[in-house]
């Protein structure tokens, strides 16, 4: 393979590992290839922590790879400070040679994997984060020759973009991890599905329901209900929300607005109340030359578990009392104030007098008013048109 070939493969290997860590091997057996190096690594450091994020080594000793990722190991010369941002250089030029064996990175770092002379380079650096790349030549052979470190620094541009890709890959994996504990933890359903009604995320309580299963189902062929003219509607409602979120052509603002938010009941089998569904559309921006996804989410409430807000809810909402919160999720089950006064065993003066405060705090006046104030802190709230 001439300098060329060489080159090529490494900026694709770079490239590769963007989006799958496994290839950081190859990559780097790439980049030593280019500068005809015998070993190579690659070090991502967070440096107020001491500890190596990644730590690539080719044709390193297994032991000695181990040593250096371990946190505080030493793994950078204390000349490399003086490394210049983006520019190969070789070691002896940081170091002159008489100096550099007596040096403690030397004899800890380099020689002990049977290393001596290297190409080294600062490929990029944030106020946290420094990332290295150095190939290495085993003791005995010559040093690098200036076409050698010149094919090096044609890769480190790639090499700095990928390790800008890997560090924004991974805040946005955070950054989903955290959205998806949050939907994980909301006391609705909640199912995430393309235009097909095809399930791609599920929420705890949407498993929790869907694995019964109760009037509703969702696998590789889509959304179901038990009956099959709910399936229809159900699909069809998916079909729209979709149609209307990606706001596609044909689509008028009327349609638009009724798919933006429709609500439906499906039967359960088991003579439970149905289930409560909610269908509206999830907007999604186009990225590049490609047209936004369409993405739609059904929030379900299973009535003979989520027909109240919970006390905690109120609580926080109306700065209602734990006692009073307590009081209003009985209220929400509409049978009356004596029903609910007698389940929660407090006497009938104690009763008027939280619902005297609930009223107050609520900005409501009567007891039906207040059912469907505790009815709509239970649904979901439908997108602006």
């Amino acid at each position: 393979m001439d300098r060329a070939d060489a080159i090529l493969t490494a900026v694709q290997r770079i490239y590769d590992a963007a989006t799958s860590p496994d290839a950081w091997p190859d990559a780097v057996e790439a980049i030593t290839a280019v500068a005809d190096g015998q070993r190579g690594s690659l070090l991502v450091e967070d440096q107020p922590q001491r500890r190596a994020d990644l730590m690539i080594g080719w044709r390193w000793d297994p032991a000695h790879l181990q040593r250096m990722s371990a946190p505080g190991a030493p793994r950078t010369a204390p000349w490399a400070a003086r490394l210049p941002l983006g520019r190969a250089v070789r070691s002896l030029e940081l170091k002159p040679e008489r100096d550099f064996i007596r040096s403690d990175f030397y004899n800890e770092v380099v020689r002990p994997n049977g290393d001596f002379y290297g190409v080294v380079a600062l490929v990029r650096q944030t106020p946290t984060h420094s990332s290295y790349v150095a190939v290495r030549r085993v003791l005995g052979a010559p040093d690098f020759a200036d076409r050698e470190v010149a094919a090096l620094q044609v890769v480190l541009p790639h090499l700095a973009r990928t390790l800008e890709l890997r560090r924004t890959l991974g805040v946005a994996d955070l950054r989903f991890a955290d959205a998806m504990a949050v939907l994980d933890r909301i006391d609705l359903g909640l199912i995430l599905c393309d235009a097909a009604g095809r399930p791609a995320y599920l929420n705890r309580r949407a498993h929790a329901l869907v694995a019964r299963p109760d009037g509703l189902s969702a696998g590789p062929a889509g959304v179901a209900a038990a009956l099959p003219e709910e399936t229809r509607r159900l699909r069809h409602a998916v079909a729209m929300a979709a149609a209307a979120g990606a706001a596609r052509p044909g689509i008028d603002a009327a349609t638009r607005a009724a798919a933006a938010g429709t609500r439906m009941r499906l039967s359960r089998p088991s003579g439970a109340h149905p289930l409560l569904l909610t269908v509206i559309p999830i907007r999604q921006a186009g990225v590049g030359d490609r047209r936004p996804q369409s993405r739609v989410a059904i929030f379900i409430i299973d009535p003979d578990h989520d027909a109240a807000p919970t006390s905690a809810l109120l609580q926080e909402l109306f700065g209602l009392t734990p006692a009073e919160a307590g009081f209003a999720v009985e209220i929400g089950r509409g049978d009356g104030v004596k029903a609910a006064a007698r389940r929660r065993s407090i006497s009938d003066s104690t009763a008027r007098s939280h619902l005297a405060n609930i009223f107050e705090k609520t900005g409501t006046s009567r007891q039906a008013e207040l059912v469907r104030l505790l009815v709509q802190c239970s649904l979901p709230a439908l997108p602006p048109d």
